[in-house]
């Protein structure tokens, strides 16, 4: 069993022997993205308690699959305010809207926030988000 970890200095992934062997759920998040969520006023409350059990629901390549009515059931709060939550957090871009699944919406977490997953694919995403500035406009 081995485990990935990002070399600050080249920002390489080294691979380290591990003998923990996880049996909860788990994804990987950034510390600069947990800076920027934590100093967004915008986020303070209810937006952030939305992401926070959003992420705790992520599956496997960052989607995210789950009923509105779930988070407020879940978190003791009303429908709209989870609604004005998710429209928020892709507004700000730190979820994106996927495709419809049923009567709802589908999820995925910015790869720059946190990821769940394979690493290659972790880069293969965030890839794909670079967009190319030709003389500076794009």
């Amino acid at each position: 069993f081995r485990s990935e970890i990002l070399d600050q200095n080249s920002g390489t992934f080294m691979f380290v022997p591990s003998r923990i062997k996880l049996k909860e759920d788990w994804f990987m998040t950034f510390q600069d993205a947990l800076s920027v969520l934590a100093a967004d006023k915008d986020l303070w409350g209810r937006p952030r308690a939305v992401l926070d059990y959003m992420m705790a629901r992520l599956n496997f390549d960052n989607y995210i699959a789950l009923e509105q009515r779930e988070i407020a059931e879940k978190l003791s709060i009303h429908k709209p305010d989870v609604s004005s939550a998710i429209k928020m957090l892709v507004d700000k871009g730190i979820i994106e809207k996927g495709p419809r699944l049923g009567k709802s919406w589908s999820y995925k977490l910015n790869p720059f926030y946190g990821w769940k997953g394979r690493v290659k694919n972790l880069k293969e995403e965030r890839k794909k988000r670079f967009s190319i500035v030709d003389g500076g406009k794009e």
